[in-house]
């Protein structure tokens, strides 16, 4: 069996030992983690929380690690094509035989324990169960975790040695479970922040004092990114992002392969980090850092995966994500149109997201992710599209269609609107 079914098999015990949809809370994955010998405090973490841009924070701070000369992991979720991709240690993902071992192990416990007859974990708690027990036998010298949906009930929070915690730019998303306020949301993001530990936050002059009051409640060390650091001379292209960071101690100029406006915030931040992060990891140094985010890798935002004709893939799904992945494309195309091939999910804010690719006045290919029932129909994307004053070229029930159809206008075309969409687009490119 080759490792990519090795990798389904993985899915799919881990899928039959979970309880079906998301359940907010610690307590099993507390108990999960008692039974398997406490793996949760045997390494140290960079907690990463907030709404947009986690991801790419989250593998730029892992990149500096890296550059600096440590044994860093780093754990994402979702994954967008193979399930491997969520679990990554010094350059290599996980092999699937440690999975394996690990999601025997969690089966096992499972069915000793009374404590489960009825109170089965979430697929995601198992998954991160998994993925703590892999690392603790590993022992990196850091891992950088990126949080699923929350901060304070997400699985991730059980992890007990915190280095540092970054929140990166809160918007509304997840309603239903985090609070129907952006200070609702904001209080569960801040509540991973630990005693005596470093916090960075990226600011929101609404947030900002909420932040200080709930670090001041937990003696948390508070930096705002915003307060202490400036972001000048953006430049960003298809071959990456240049900006200028400065500070009280001066200026310095960076370069991220990653492209689009947004992502000189988010390397911004993990240059941010990773100077606080200094104090614990001392070779982490100017150079490092500057080396690190040159390095940096990360698929599914203003990824290109195919130059001719020119295809881009963008999981932004809310709307503040939206908003970046506007400014980027008009930035970037202005002097000419492109078409967006358009999928989201129905529990998403569509219209709201929606609203902020009119300005580009873009033809919208609408379509949706086969075999996914979280995901709106091809019709009902058309539909609100027509709402909200997009002009729909047309409705396809798979994504490849819709590709092939806006290719033949022969402008750039931009898939966004789920990450869903983004994995179901780069793992059927051969297709095209």
């Amino acid at each position: 069996m080759n490792e990519k079914n090795n990798f389904e098999l993985v899915e799919s015990k881990l899928a039959q030992l979970a309880s079906p949809g998301i359940r907010p809370g610690l307590a099993r994955l507390a108990r999960l983690l008692r039974e398997a010998g406490s793996p949760q405090g045997k390494f140290p973490i960079v907690h990463i929380v907030g709404t947009n841009g986690k991801g790419s924070t989250a593998a730029g701070i892992y990149s500096v690690l890296r550059a600096s000369g440590y044994k860093a992991a780093l754990y994402t979720s979702p994954h967008l094509v193979d399930f491997s991709e969520r679990l990554v240690i010094d350059g290599e993902r996980a092999a699937a035989r440690e999975w394996l071992d690990a999601a025997s192990e969690l089966e096992d416990i499972v069915r000793r324990t009374d404590y489960f007859k009825d109170n089965h974990p979430t697929y995601f708690e198992f998954i991160t169960a998994a993925a703590i027990m892999i690392l603790a036998r590993r022992q990196p010298d850091a891992a950088v975790f990126e949080a699923g949906m929350g901060g304070r009930l997400d699985a991730s929070n059980i992890l007990t040695d915190v280095a540092l915690s970054v929140v990166v730019p809160i918007g509304m998303d997840h309603t239903d479970f985090l609070g129907d306020t952006l200070e609702k949301i904001a209080a569960e993001k801040f509540a991973v922040m630990r005693k005596g530990t470093p916090a960075l936050f990226f600011g929101d002059e609404r947030l900002d004092g909420q932040f200080l009051d709930a670090a001041a409640r937990c003696g948390a060390e508070p930096h705002i990114f915003r307060g202490e650091y400036r972001i000048t001379e953006r430049a960003y292209s298809l071959d990456g992002t240049r900006f200028t960071l400065s500070d009280a101690a001066g200026s310095r100029e960076y370069f991220t392969p990653l492209v689009g406006s947004f992502q000189a915030d988010n390397a911004a931040m993990a240059v941010a980090a990773s100077r606080l992060l200094s104090k614990r990891f001392p070779r982490v140094c100017e150079e490092t850092i500057k080396r690190g985010i040159a390095e940096t890798q990360w698929q599914g935002r203003m990824e290109i995966v195919r130059r001719s004709p020119l295809v881009i893939v963008d999981g932004g799904h809310n709307p503040h994500a939206m908003k970046r992945l506007s400014e980027t494309l008009a930035g970037i195309f202005h002097e000419g149109g492109l078409s967006i091939v358009l999928a989201m999910m129905k529990d998403k804010d569509i219209s709201g997201a929606l609203s902020l690719l009119a300005p580009l006045g873009a033809e919208i290919y609408c379509t949706e992710v086969p075999g996914l029932e979280r995901s709106l129909s091809a019709e009902g994307m058309r539909e609100t599209a027509e709402r909200a004053w997009l002009c729909v070229a047309g409705t396809y029930g798979d994504p490849l269609d819709a590709i092939r159809a806006a290719s033949g206008k022969g402008l750039p075309v931009v898939c966004c609107g789920s990450l869903f969409l983004v994995g179901y687009v780069k793992a059927h490119l051969d297709e095209l």
